[in-house]
């Protein structure tokens, strides 16, 4: 399960060995935080992907494509209700059922539709808090800020930048913290994130590596995307607002939101 469901890579059947030494001791596996390592790997991957030279995809794709469906409606199986699940089991599993038929068959053709259905979106198709209203009551190490590992791999997990995911209002983010080397070629081969172990000191010291958010922001009036006045100009000035480039520039992005996000 380890390789072939959290730690997927692009080698099929075989399992980094990497993954056995969590496994060496058995009556420590549920000491791990099998949740943080999984959600690190996949992130590794997905900067992978980025790279203009990247032919696919790994990491635990299942997460990713539940992570859509909860927070997408739009991008759901058609036809399709996820049943209740039980206090037992995964929440993943009420997408188990199998799409409905007659969706795009042209890769190509299929790509440019979800593109343009990316563009297209508002902020009301957006279900912004979809496990819980404010999700860190229940799981409080959610605002947890600083880095995540999978073995070797470190990624940096920064709740402040998705605050709407919290149920609170969205504020401009502090600047990003920055490895200690960073190479990202068009080759994904060579792919390489380096931050010191110095900083794994964070994820024992939750209370003062953590997001304390009632501070920090406060919880959305009126709509569950309400942000600052200044965000949007912030997230205009440092974001990519659109995936095709033909469909006009940023200007009309904030002209159209504007209204919707500034409250």
């Amino acid at each position: 399960m380890s390789g072939s469901t959290l730690f997927v890579d692009k080698s099929r059947d075989r399992v980094r060995p990497v993954v056995n030494l969590f496994l060496d001791e058995l009556e420590e596996i549920d000491q791990y935080s099998w949740a943080s390592g999984t959600l690190a790997w996949l992130y590794r991957c997905l900067g992978q992907a980025s790279r203009a030279g990247a032919r696919g995809v790994a990491g635990c794709l299942t997460l990713l494509q539940c992570w859509i469906y909860e927070y997408f409606s739009g991008f759901r199986p058609s036809h399709f209700e996820p049943p209740v699940v039980g206090p037992d089991e995964a929440w993943a599993s009420r997408w188990n059922g199998q799409p409905a038929t007659g969706s795009v068959a042209d890769p190509s053709v299929r790509l440019a539709f979800y593109r343009r259905a990316l563009d297209s979106l508002t902020p009301s198709d957006v279900c912004w808090t979809p496990f819980h209203q404010r999700p860190h009551q229940a799981v409080r190490r959610s605002l947890y800020t600083g880095v995540i590992r999978f073995a070797e791999i470190g990624e940096f997990y920064d709740p402040a930048r998705c605050l709407r995911q919290f149920g609170y209002r969205q504020m401009v983010p502090p600047p990003p913290s920055r490895p200690q080397r960073a190479d990202r070629p068009e080759a994904p081969g060579g792919y390489v994130i380096r931050i010191p172990e110095s900083f794994d000191a964070a994820w024992d010291a939750l209370l003062s590596h953590m997001v304390h958010i009632d501070m920090y922001s406060q919880p959305w009036r009126r709509y569950p995307y309400e942000t600052t006045v200044d965000y949007l100009d912030w997230f205009v000035a440092h974001s990519h607002c659109r995936v095709l480039q033909d469909d006009g520039d940023a200007d009309r992005l904030v002209d159209s939101a504007a209204v919707r996000f500034d409250h």
